[in-house]
């Protein structure tokens, strides 16, 4: 390996950027190349923390303990490997094995520790990557995206190249990006194919819609798996697992159905079945593939909207403001009334299409009026399900347009329960089952209710998605439920009383006040949390709408529109989509 291409590459590596030129001098004769096959151990776990690595080409993959590991993350081109135990002293965490041929970098602990002593600037550099992966369980980190991306068609006829070119137009702002076709490229030598991944900050290798060749050199290239299908085409078995030609190792993968128009209804549960591990894209226009680029390479921003009943109403508002701020809306999870809401932003309704769903679903009709014997509830929950379902009709949630989940609380296993499948009115239904108002939703063998109750700000399902940043929604913060004036009782007085009192301004929270406010206490402490850990963090100030007052539907709406654009006019910088790529 060259010294000049080793130096071009590892330039994107922050720790060794910061050395002076005589110790990156010294480094470079220090290093060791090594090439692994795809399969290959670059270290197991369990092992004595003997080297550190740089990856120059190829890619590898971080599984829990020895072969059959669970899969725990990726590293690319330009990342590092092996820090972690050097900083510590202890054993390997992990093992790493090539996902597929790589080339590697190996400095030595004894050339490590010189350079440790002489440049400490770049010391504390590989320390902080190291914390980060202590306090991660020791996995390798999750990057950006991937460096090299495989678009492989699955319906017969379907080309790629449009999508490559969209894909590269969206990646270009971050760095140059190659297009690598079965015609592009006279060369089909591992040397020729690393030294344009060493030129280019991505590449797109676009394979044909048949069994060949050069799709299986795709597929071995690349870092990423990008399965294209056309949505209204029947699913068929991926081709590679009915070849027997597919990676021997996990890598990530992700599926997007190509529409002409409107998103076809079912199209993503067909599709799905065949691939269940494969991430879900849909792909109508430029700006769909420009969405699906960030989403792929961790550049992508997500909403979280929590609980909160008819205050709820202010995140119309809040998505008003960001769509006019030129902030796009990528990914989107919510809870109880957030859930709902963001369903409609997944969905790509305008704000005009969503003013209208929700105040004829929620203002035109109250939909906790059917009330019933209090035995589960104290409404029976037909009327809520039916808005529901008129809102969004049989929809699944993998039909959004946008990648979206919601949460229910599950009281079988005493834990939050994700929602990204499925039938979407029925997993709403059970986001804003709250406790003793709304019955629960009793689905095979588990009971679940409003989400709100163990996490109702699910910012932590969204960082797990790493998709990139998250803006976060709270308009749960001031739920405190307060006595009228005078009132100090531990017993309720006669009804002739309570009724006087009404009448006279020293009213008691109604039972459906104090078990919506209850319903959520349990979630505070993962609430503040979670607002820590938003990059935009977004609060309306709506103590003036009750939490069951439909009515005031369009305060709600103004209060988040006002807020939310005093928010983004100071804080916008923190969603920059300019950034490096690949950044620490």
């Amino acid at each position: 390996m060259s010294l000049p291409d080793f130096t071009a590459l590892v330039d994107a590596v922050p720790w060794f950027s910061r050395l002076s030129a005589a110790a990156r001098s010294e480094l470079l004769a220090s290093f060791q190349p090594l090439r692994l096959s795809g399969g290959e151990a670059l270290f197991e776990a369990g092992s004595e923390p003997d080297a550190l690595y740089v990856l120059v080409a190829g890619s590898l993959g971080a599984f829990q303990g020895g072969p059959g590991g669970r899969f725990l993350g990726q590293i690319v081109a330009g990342e590092t490997a092996g820090e972690t135990g050097l900083i510590t002293g202890r054993v390997r965490s992990a093992t790493v094995r090539a996902l597929r041929d790589s080339e590697v970098l190996r400095l030595a602990r004894a050339d490590f520790d010189r350079l440790a002593k002489t440049e400490p600037e770049a010391l504390r550099a590989i320390a902080r990557l190291a914390i980060d992966r202590v306090v991660g369980g020791g996995a390798a980190r999750v990057s950006h995206g991937p460096r090299t991306l495989a678009l492989l068609p699955q319906t017969e006829g379907l080309d790629a190249l449009p999508a490559a070119h969209a894909l590269a137009a969206a990646l270009a702002r971050h760095g140059k990006v190659a297009i690598v076709h079965a015609d592009s490229e006279p060369a089909r030598d591992a040397a020729s194919l690393n030294r344009i991944e060493a030129e280019h900050r991505i590449v797109i290798y676009v394979a044909g819609s048949g069994p060949s060749q050069w799709r299986s050199l795709c597929l071995r290239q690349a870092d990423a798996l990008m399965f294209i299908a056309a949505a209204a085409a029947v699913p068929a078995p991926w081709s590679e697992l009915v070849a027997g030609t597919g990676a021997p190792l996990p890598r990530p993968e992700h599926l997007v159905l190509v529409h002409a128009g409107k998103p076809r209804l079912g199209a993503g549960r067909r599709w799905r079945a065949e691939r269940p591990a494969a991430r879900l894209h849909h792909a109508r226009d430029a700006a769909d593939w420009a969405r699906i680029a960030r989403l792929v390479t961790g550049r992508a921003i997500g909403l979280v909207l929590s609980g909160g009943g008819a205050r709820g109403f202010a995140h119309i508002g809040v998505v008003r403001a960001l769509r006019e701020a030129g902030i796009t809306i990528d990914a989107v999870g919510g809870t109880s009334i957030g859930a709902v809401i963001g369903a409609g932003v997944a969905a790509d309704w305008s704000t005009e299409e969503m003013t209208e769903v929700y105040r004829r679903a929620f203002v035109a009709s109250n939909p906790l009026s059917d009330r019933t014997f209090p035995f589960v509830s104290l409404v029976s929950g037909r009327k809520v399900s039916r808005l529901l379902r008129e809102a969004f009709g049989e929809r699944d949630i993998e039909d959004l347009v946008l990648p979206y989940f919601c949460l229910s609380s599950d009281l079988t296993a005493g834990a939050s329960a994700v929602h990204r499948y499925g039938v979407l009115w029925q997993w709403l239904r059970a986001s804003i089952a709250i406790p003793g108002v709304l019955p629960p939703v009793f689905h095979h063998g588990r009971v679940y209710v409003d989400g709100g109750v163990i996490n109702n700000l699910p910012v932590d399902v969204m960082r797990g998605e790493h998709f990139g940043e998250v803006v976060a929604v709270d308009i749960g913060g001031d739920h405190a439920v307060m006595p009228g004036a005078g009132i100090d009782e531990f017993d309720l007085p006669p009804l002739w009383r309570m009724v006087l009192q009404w009448y006279t301004g020293r009213r008691r929270p109604s039972i459906l006040q104090i078990m919506l406010r209850a319903g959520m206490v349990n979630s505070a402490l993962a609430t503040h949390a979670a607002r820590a850990a938003s990059t935009l963090l977004i609060t309306p100030p709506l103590a003036e709408i009750e939490l069951l007052d439909w009515r005031r539907f369009d305060r709600a709406v103004d209060i988040g529109y006002q807020h939310a654009l005093r928010v983004i006019g100071g804080q916008r910088d923190a969603l920059a989509e300019d950034a490096p790529l690949f950044e620490t």
